[in-house]
């Protein structure tokens, strides 16, 4: 095996953890491209003006598994060397948050089942609602292609808020989640939570809530003023994956 060991890394070929990133769908990659061209030229101003949506799960026991490949310099975001990830595989608690520029948006947890109308809720009573705290009126609203989200009864909805310029709704590209800067605020959430309280629902929940109102504006800009490189990534990768 020190052999073998030896013959792969002198061509290049180290041992290292298979990125995690969503298997892309020939259809998908042509609309992340257009969307990324679509939005380009979009300055800080622009993007200071969206608020970032998703939902995200914390477990009281993580059971991340670690798969290992050998790649060499650059090769981390080849489709060999990835590691296919389904979003929302398990979980204690599921939690839907929201971000901008100019804040966080209390988490929301979800309990039970989230279906139309349990999102339509969300919609109502958080996502507009943080929009315009946040941001003001007219804000830019992003939602991923979930299909809870993509229902008639919730396009509707956003539509007649549309209509009174509440917000404008921001079409998303399918299979994007290094498009969405909210990802890397779960990963720093996740970083800042007290992992004593990871023991159970309740302790863990608190956590979360905890360490969710501690994320700053200078964080959440750090993940957010990215958005135009973001764009630029995914164009040179042709509608791929990208670093982030």
């Amino acid at each position: 095996m020190a052999t073998i060991r030896r013959s792969l890394r002198s061509r290049g070929l180290i041992g290292r953890v298979a990125a995690a990133k969503p298997l892309l769908r020939k259809p998908n990659i042509k609309k992340r491209l257009l969307w990324a061209r679509e939005h380009k030229d979009w300055g800080l101003e622009e993007w200071h003006k969206v608020l970032f949506t998703d939902e995200t799960k914390s477990e009281c026991f993580g059971n991340n598994r670690r798969v290992y490949v050998r790649r060499r310099k650059g090769e981390r975001f080849l489709k060999e060397c990835l590691k296919p990830t389904i979003k929302h595989g398990g979980g204690s608690i599921m939690a839907w948050g929201a971000i901008s520029a100019h804040g966080v948006w209390p988490l929301k947890k979800i309990e039970g089942k989230m279906d139309k109308k349990y999102y339509h809720n969300i919609l109502q009573r958080h996502a507009i609602p943080a929009g315009t705290a946040l941001i003001g009126k007219n804000f830019v609203f992003q939602e991923d292609n979930d299909p809870k989200h993509a229902s008639a009864y919730c396009r509707d909805y956003l539509a007649k808020k549309e209509k009174l310029g509440i917000l404008r709704r921001m079409v998303w590209p399918p299979q994007s989640p290094d498009l969405n800067p909210i990802e890397q605020v779960w990963d720093l959430l996740e970083s800042k939570i007290d992992k004593t309280q990871k023991t159970s629902e309740q302790g863990l929940w608190r956590a979360m809530q905890q360490a969710w109102s501690q994320i700053s504006i200078q964080e959440l800009r750090k993940y957010i003023n990215t958005m135009p490189a973001r764009c630029r990534a995914v164009i040179s990768a042709k509608g791929g994956h990208t670093r982030y």
